[in-house]
């Protein structure tokens, strides 16, 4: 399963267009990390066909019944999805880890900082991915991972 992730988009929905334009045909699912709902909301009426998944945002105000995270079981793997501000993701990624590991998730995908990453931490035994796909609405970061049978391989693309 192919999975587009963004987050970050901060009124520049034509970026996450862009994006799925040019990754629609091998995109199975989104996941949208928040700061940007009113985007993804308008953007996921474009693609019915695709599944979303998406939380929001310390900046998504006006949200009030959107999550600020979810546990969704995709393929093999179960992956925790939230923005990161509640987690202090500026500060380090401990509090997050150890978030994902009690909820038993194989990987937690977050945003908040702009930056992308992409590593795996020990936690109490389990490794556990992190993964974060920058910011779509001002670098033009995001996030492409596929779920190939036991194995998550993230990268990260660039809009031009």
């Amino acid at each position: 399963m192919k999975l587009l992730v963004f987050s970050d988009s901060h009124a520049h929905s034509d970026k996450i267009r862009e994006a799925i334009e040019l990754n629609k045909a091998k995109c199975d699912c989104i996941l949208f990390l928040g700061d940007g709902i009113r985007d993804i909301e308008y953007i996921k009426e474009m693609y019915p066909q695709i599944p979303f998944f998406y939380v929001k945002g310390n900046c998504d105000l006006m949200a009030q019944d959107v999550e600020t995270e979810k546990l969704i079981s995709l393929d093999n793997f179960k992956i925790l999805i939230t923005h990161g501000h509640k987690y202090g993701v500026k500060g380090g990624l401990g509090v997050i880890a150890y978030r994902a590991r009690e909820l038993e998730a194989d990987a937690v995908f977050f945003g908040h900082t702009h930056v992308p990453y992409d590593n795996i931490l020990e936690v109490s035994g389990k490794n556990i991915h992190l993964f974060n796909p920058g910011s779509i609405g001002y670098d033009g970061y995001f996030g492409v991972v596929n779920t190939s049978g036991n194995v998550l391989i993230k990268s990260h693309g660039k809009l031009q």
